[in-house]
């Protein structure tokens, strides 16, 4: 009777472990969400004061060189068009970290459930700081603190165009901290990876600029 009841013991103190760390998981998961999710929010609420205020808008001239390369291009032949619904911009390809991964355009809970997604920025390739957002998962953007100064992350448009970015700075912030984001990038083409640590207590972000031939 003694070993029934302490194997009935057992499976309730196992079950209740189970229970809890679901719990805490679901918290994090969902605190990762809202956390990157009004980081999107805050960021154009602020890109739009500033276009109203200074009504201007910077193209480079490699930006209109490769306008004019688009006219020869036929565009999403190597891409989806669109993700459960959210249209794909792009990829990202990380080759250290053997992470490939579709763009979305829009940054809400359920589009970082799908993929990595465009937080601000300019259009991709172009002139300015283009910023992405991911969950800390494995496959996603969990591991790009162990990314180091001139490691490679690359960047191909729906035309099939590629940039190469270079890291130069990993860093931690604080989730208020969107300094990251500015997009006054002196003319370069800039790169700029977001995700939480666990329990979204900070944020992890990586920032890359275009590699010259």
């Amino acid at each position: 009777m003694k070993s029934e009841k302490l194997k009935k013991n057992i499976i309730i103190y196992l079950l209740i472990t189970i229970i809890i760390f679901t719990l805490l998981f679901f918290v994090c998961i969902t605190r990762q969400e809202n956390n990157l999710v009004t980081l999107s929010r805050v960021v154009n609420t602020q890109a739009l004061e500033v276009s109203k205020n200074e009504n201007i808008s910077i193209i480079g001239e490699k930006d209109i060189n490769e306008a004019r390369e688009t006219l020869n291009l036929k565009e999403y032949e190597n891409l989806p068009k669109e993700m459960s619904g959210y249209k794909v911009i792009g990829k990202i390809k990380i080759p250290k970290l053997d992470v490939e991964k579709n763009i979305l355009e829009t940054t809400t809970t359920d589009s970082l459930l799908v993929s990595v997604t465009k937080i601000c920025g300019p259009e991709i390739n172009q002139t300015g700081n283009f910023c992405i957002a991911g969950h800390n998962y494995w496959d996603t953007f969990g591991r790009i603190s162990s990314l180091e100064k001139d490691d490679e992350i690359k960047l191909t448009d729906t035309y099939d165009r590629t940039v190469t970015y270079k890291v130069y700075e990993v860093k931690k912030v604080s989730p208020y901290d969107t300094s990251c984001l500015s997009n006054e990038t002196g003319g370069e083409r800039e790169l700029t990876l977001v995700t939480c640590t666990l329990g979204a207590i900070k944020r992890v972000v990586v920032k890359a600029i275009e590699v010259y031939d």
